[in-house]
């Protein structure tokens, strides 16, 4: 029997988030398609990982279909906090991804995440889905590490960015390269710049539109902005309506923010009754 084709794939690493002596799982790639599947679509990733990968059973628990480019070893990254201050290291990596590594199969997915955390997704494979919508988040992209893996921002080549649709960065990714807003803006359908708290700036049609948040007690942030890119996108797929798709990955993401966390996000249900309720106050 043909398997069933998938409507949302995220390309990017699936990868080890270092807790201690522990690891969670991490990857915006990861985190997206499980919220796709909570979002009701049959999702998939496209990904470079180890045999040493821990998660292998959350994707298939999740019905979230897979392809792997096999690595040496899985991407892991480690967060250390003092006095409030992150510091970053990246102390493996997977393989690059390139246009020649998507497997076939893959090709006709209507609507595609591109989502590095390292650097991996090679830009010759944006222009690989002609005829998808294509969600870029660029965090990974504007990222650089030293010989001790420790992780420091770095500047891009903006311009291989016109290749995707929309694409969707936080106000901290894009800190210090800020004069780059209008030229991405320019270059692509639709900009979202992400607030936290303060909501989202959408660009679209020569327009800057401002969507607050939907208000909640912030817990936790962490995957909120995983969860909005992957809801804005499909959303907006569905759509192409960039006030309904704002919303809606608003109200998505609040539920994360009051810390349910992604894996055990709201149902659809709700996020909808919340989301009506967006519509109607603001």
């Amino acid at each position: 029997m043909t398997p069933v084709s998938v409507q949302y794939l995220c390309i990017g690493h699936c990868c080890h988030d270092r807790l201690g002596t522990q690891n969670i799982l991490g990857g915006t790639a990861s985190y997206s398609a499980l919220v796709a599947c909570r979002l009701g679509f049959r999702a998939g990733v496209f990904t470079s990982v180890g045999d040493d990968f821990g998660f292998f059973d959350v994707f298939e628990k999740n019905a979230v279909r897979w392809w792997n480019k096999p690595a040496p070893q899985t991407t892991v990254f480690e967060n250390i906090y003092q006095q409030g201050h992150r510091t970053q290291y990246l102390h493996q990596r997977a393989l690059d991804l390139f246009a020649d590594d998507v497997p076939p199969e893959c090709l006709a997915a209507p609507v595609v995440l591109f989502c590095p955390i390292a650097g991996e997704v090679d830009f010759s494979v944006l222009q690989a889905f002609p005829a998808a919508l294509k969600g870029a988040t660029i965090q990974g992209w504007l990222r650089q590490w030293d010989a001790r893996g420790k992780v420091s921002p770095k500047a891009m080549d903006w311009s291989p960015l016109a290749a995707a649709d929309v694409v969707i960065m936080s106000d901290a990714d894009i800190q210090g390269f800020e004069s780059a807003i209008p030229v991405i803006a320019a270059a692509v359908e639709v900009l979202v710049m992400t607030q936290g708290a303060n909501g989202a700036q959408v660009f679209f049609n020569q327009q800057i539109l401002h969507f607050p948040a939907y208000p909640v007690i912030e817990v936790d942030a962490t995957g909120a902005g995983d969860v909005f890119a992957t809801a804005f996108l499909l959303k907006y797929a569905a759509t192409r309506d960039v006030a309904l798709a704002a919303g809606f990955a608003h109200c998505a993401a609040s539920f994360v923010v009051e810390g349910l966390g992604v894996e055990n996000m709201a149902s659809v249900e709700q996020i909808e009754k919340r989301w009506s309720d967006y519509q109607n106050t603001v």
